[in-house]
């Protein structure tokens, strides 16, 4: 399942970015890597984007596969957005500000995915917006070195949206697990 494979590839890139935020890893090796792989996962929508689209003038406009491409999109950007500003160290206030323009369009993905009936993928969009709206918070409105409880609860979030949102549902979509979860 291609969402198993994006959701892994997330993974990765978050579990470094909670080592950058534990003071673990240098800021420009870590927006290298940001980059690189929101580069790839740009990439691989664009590529989608590309092929199955095939404009507006068709019976399917808009169709499935654009709105899947504008919500990985969104993770894509944000990595690609914060990529650039740890190598180029901007203040991330752009970073921050995308982050709560994505809190906004959350909403709508996680209606249709409880209403598909994929309860737990509901729940992580839920979970992901919540970690959005802490980026949002912390670099947007500056708000992170405003309060050192603050950051020990960003970093907190972070590390059980790793597990609960990213790590653990990639590595089960990839092995054909996920619907048996589900009951289905």
């Amino acid at each position: 399942m291609i969402l198993g494979l994006v959701m892994f590839i997330v993974a990765a890139v978050f579990f470094v970015n909670i080592a950058f935020a534990c003071g673990k890893c240098a800021q420009k090796e870590n927006g290298w890597l940001n980059l690189i792989f929101g580069g790839i996962l740009l990439f691989l929508i664009l590529l989608g984007i590309a092929k199955e689209w095939s404009g507006p003038s068709t019976a399917e406009y808009p169709s499935t596969a654009l709105w899947w491409a504008a919500q990985v999109l969104l993770f894509a950007m944000t990595y690609v957005f914060l990529g650039l500003q740890r190598i180029k160290d901007f203040d991330g206030r752009v970073v921050g500000w995308f982050c709560g323009f994505v809190v906004i369009n959350v909403p709508l993905p996680t209606y249709q995915t409880f209403m598909s009936g994929d309860v737990l993928l509901g729940i992580i969009w839920i979970i992901w917006g919540y970690l959005w709206l802490l980026f949002f918070i912390s670099m947007g409105l500056g708000k992170l070195n405003d309060s050192k409880i603050f950051a020990k609860v960003t970093v907190v979030s972070m590390i059980v949206g790793f597990l609960v949102s990213l790590w653990v549902p990639g590595l089960y979509m990839l092995n054909g697990w996920w619907h048996p979860l589900l009951g289905g």
